[in-house]
């Protein structure tokens, strides 16, 4: 038997100096079934999926916000880091959809939760 997680994220592009390019991080809120926040996930719970040509995404960095910053008070908040996806030549505007996928078992049971979001690339300034 598995139980659901509930998931919400956003997403942002960013610009990496090594390498040169842009990335995606996503701000990810995880609660069980009940509402309560999901504390202490770390990079392994998370995978990301580019669905526009259907990659998974490597996951580089997760960051727990109230653990990190606990003056916060928002636990079960992580920021999630992806590798580069776009080099320095892509300088059209674009849009993205992710699927962000959590999961972890406690006990014997699975808690699994999925979400998508959307993100636009402006495209690179000239």
């Amino acid at each position: 038997m598995s139980e659901y997680l509930k998931v919400q994220a956003s997403a942002a592009m960013f610009s990496t100096i090594e390498p040169e390019g842009w990335g995606a991080v996503f701000g990810v809120h995880v609660t069980d079934q009940a509402g309560v926040p999901v504390t202490g996930l770390k990079k392994a719970n998370f995978s990301v999926w580019e669905l526009t040509t259907i990659a998974a995404i490597d996951v580089v960095l997760v960051t727990e916000l109230n653990l990190t910053f606990p003056t916060s008070k928002m636990p079960g908040v992580y920021r999630v880091q992806t590798m580069d996806f776009l080099g320095v030549h892509s300088i059209a505007p674009q849009q993205f959809v992710h699927a962000i996928r959590v999961g972890f078992s406690r006990r014997k049971l699975e808690y699994l939760g999925s979400t998508t979001t959307a993100v636009t690339f402006l495209g690179n300034p000239q």
